[in-house]
């Protein structure tokens, strides 16, 4: 009971770690809208560059809500569809046959929920990040529009001065909002956060599909490619509409890439990582005291965790008498069972427990096998697929892996 009592302290500062995340995110937001409020920096300009003569575009073919939905709105409506329906479809270790791949599959409902949780967290901080890091850009620099000239409405018989430029006090336009707008060219704000939205997207993909894994599926590559086409297309509508230089479109396409890859991990694995499947990070250890594991060992806080998902006693007894949980030598009672293909990968094992079998000093996954560095058939490349590969070993030689003398028999005969 006092276990339990801890765990619920732990799994309280778990929570509140994530509500700062959510909490960062609002204060993104509400800076951003601080920043469009406040009057920017009017830069001079000429009446003879013919770069800043272009027409005033009303209305613009992607207006500002319109960008939010397609670079917003819609991610965060696919990567809930993905996860609930979707992911683990294409995922190398097949469920059991009299189970559908779709809902079920190798994913449970608790890992699916985690999942929209980091997903919905990558895509605001990345979003939240890069429009408010591009406010404070252009309040900043104040740099004017291609169409300054038209929303300026000059004054009749304005002219250059002989050694200068002029400022917006030549300026008749009686809509404040239209002159005050017209300073604000770079970075692009479209780009930014298309790229950010679209491009974290795109990441997100490319991590569920795992396009870095060696198959060469290039139909995977074409779909995670399909989010930063529609973001360049949103951005090319800005210099379509006079709204920006091409240097500000690339400067804020560049923004919100950077952020879409900033954003996505603090949350997921890299994508050079293939055998994690772009599954989410498990639950920050920071919430965690270690010294609370060490004095409640890995036996309570595999009770806490099943109490968590709401798993009742009598089904965790059941389970153990099928046998269908593993047990760990040493330990006196079960251990949950570990979907992890090495210590690093996402599974259903706990990263608390793993702690606590660190501080007992006992080996947290002991049914599992070495890793292989390359394998010993077809090109010498590794398979991301670590079921794969037992099963390949266990045809070609009949039993699991090779020790040393094993081999040298093997080589002999």
């Amino acid at each position: 009971m006092a276990g339990l009592l801890q765990d619920r302290g732990w799994r309280q500062r778990w929570v509140l770690s994530y509500i700062f995340d959510y909490v960062i995110i609002i204060i993104l937001i509400g800076g951003f809208s601080a920043l469009d409020l406040a009057e920017p920096y009017n830069q001079p300009f000429s009446l003879d560059n013919d770069s800043l003569k272009y027409p005033y575009a009303n209305p613009e073919r992607i207006s500002a809500k319109w960008c939010g939905v397609i670079a917003c709105l819609f991610p965060l409506i696919f990567i809930i569809f993905w996860i609930m329906l979707v992911d683990g479809m294409f995922s190398h270790h097949k469920p059991p046959s009299n189970r559908s791949r779709i809902m079920s599959g190798p994913w449970q409902m608790n890992d699916r929920l985690w999942e929209i949780n980091c997903g919905i967290l990558g895509l605001g901080l990345s979003v939240a990040g890069a429009i408010c890091v591009t406010g404070a850009l252009k309040n900043s620099t104040g740099k004017p529009r291609p169409d300054i000239i038209a929303r300026c409405i000059p004054r009749a018989g304005s002219r250059n001065p002989e050694w200068g430029l002029v400022t917006s006090e030549i300026c008749t336009q009686t809509t404040h909002a239209i002159l005050k707008d017209g300073f604000k060219s770079w970075p692009s704000g479209h780009a930014s956060t298309a790229f950010a939205g679209l491009g974290y997207l795109s990441l997100f993909l490319a991590g569920k599909l795992h396009i870095m894994d060696n198959r060469g599926e290039v139909w995977k590559a074409f779909i995670v490619l399909v989010p930063l086409l529609a973001a360049a297309l949103v951005s090319v509508s800005r210099i379509m509409d006079a709204r920006h230089h091409p240097f500000d479109v690339l400067s804020g396409a560049v923004l919100g890439e950077f952020m879409a890859w900033v954003a996505y991990r603090q949350y997921f694995p890299p994508l050079t990582d293939p055998k994690k499947k772009g599954r989410a990070y498990p639950r920050r250890t920071w919430a965690l005291d270690t010294q609370e594991v060490a004095d409640q060992g890995p036996v309570e806080y595999s009770a806490a965790l099943r109490m968590e998902e709401g798993r009742s006693t009598e089904s965790l007894d059941s389970e153990s008498r099928t046998g269908s949980r593993k047990r760990s030598p040493g330990h006196p009672g079960p251990v949950r069972a570990s979907t992890y293909t090495d210590s690093s990968a996402m599974g259903t094992q706990s990263e608390f427990e793993m702690v606590a079998h660190v501080r007992q000093g006992t080996d947290p996954l002991p049914h599992r096998d070495p890793l292989p560095q390359r394998a010993p058939w077809g090109d010498g490349r590794a398979s991301v697929d670590m079921g794969e590969t037992r099963q390949q070993e266990e045809q070609q030689f009949g039993h699991g892996r090779l020790s040393p003398s094993n081999a040298g028999m093997h080589r002999e005969g």
